[in-house]
């Protein structure tokens, strides 16, 4: 079978919405592809083996990682899982779904991260996109995978990602990255708030000359984290704007950089 992964034989740790597109990504384009799940009988993993997939459910076990070429981590597994420690001591590739989508998506793709209001921004995007007629999406973490998303005919991508699927990447690069707010969130998964940001920081670690990243100027803990990013960047904040972003002006939002109002707010 051809395609991008073909000849790989890829473990995909989670049987959720993401490890399940993952799964079926990754068959399609060609990997031998077999799912470790801890619950067992569930009806995805029916509807799986129904595609032809492997799923080992009912509980992990090293035997799983067994002639693994790579494997895919779903998110919210956390980093201390068994079967990421035996795939770290058989020396196997990690990815997240972000790394999956990143490797086979072919257009340009906006991602937007942030403790808070994610979604929204997302959805906002994509229509914004859409209204100015180009083909393009929300995915990622709202609910349409970013790997199935970049298999699809579309013009850009709107990738909502979170620091889970952050951390678990290598090579995901938009064009424009968006940073809302930071405040300490999921330490529980990251253990530590510095670890939370550096994965937040992952957004924007190969952006370059060419592209923009977008910050809160309004928020310290962000506006410091946006401050890094190794390309331009752009502020938004509810006050009057510098020269590099847009505010707010007598109830209007307007364009730092030409003064020109973008809205009128009522």
């Amino acid at each position: 079978m051809s395609g991008a992964f073909a000849g790989e034989r890829a473990v995909v740790i989670g049987l959720g919405v993401a490890g399940a597109s993952a799964a079926r990504v990754l068959a399609a384009e060609g990997a031998d592809v077999i799912v470790s799940e801890v619950r067992a009988e569930t009806a995805l993993a029916a509807e799986l083996r129904s595609e032809g997939i492997e799923v080992a459910d009912g509980g992990h076990a090293p035997e799983h990682l067994d002639g693994a070429t790579v494997v895919v981590v779903s998110p919210g597994v956390p980093p201390g899982a068994p079967l990421l420690a035996w795939a770290a001591e058989r020396g196997l590739p990690v990815w997240g779904e972000m790394e999956l989508g990143a490797r086979l998506v072919r257009v340009p793709y906006l991602a937007v991260t942030g403790t808070n209001g994610k979604t929204t921004v997302t959805g906002m995007l994509a229509a914004c996109l859409q209204a100015a007629g180009i083909d393009a999406v929300s995915c990622g973490n709202i609910g349409n995978p970013f790997p199935a998303a970049a298999r699809a005919d579309h013009d850009a991508l709107v990738v909502e990602v979170s620091s889970f699927q952050l951390a678990v990447q290598s090579s995901f690069h938009p064009v424009v990255s968006v940073l809302l707010n930071l405040a300490p969130d999921h330490l529980d998964w990251h253990r530590s708030f510095d670890a939370y940001r550096d994965a937040k920081a992952r957004v924007f670690a190969l952006q370059g000359p060419g592209d923009v990243h977008v910050g809160n100027r309004d928020d310290e803990a962000a506006s410091a984290l946006s401050a890094e990013a190794p390309c331009d960047v752009r502020w938004f904040t509810l006050a009057e704007p510098g020269p590099d972003g847009a505010g707010f002006v007598d109830g209007r939002l307007v364009a730092g950089w030409s003064g020109a109002e973008l809205a009128t707010i009522r």
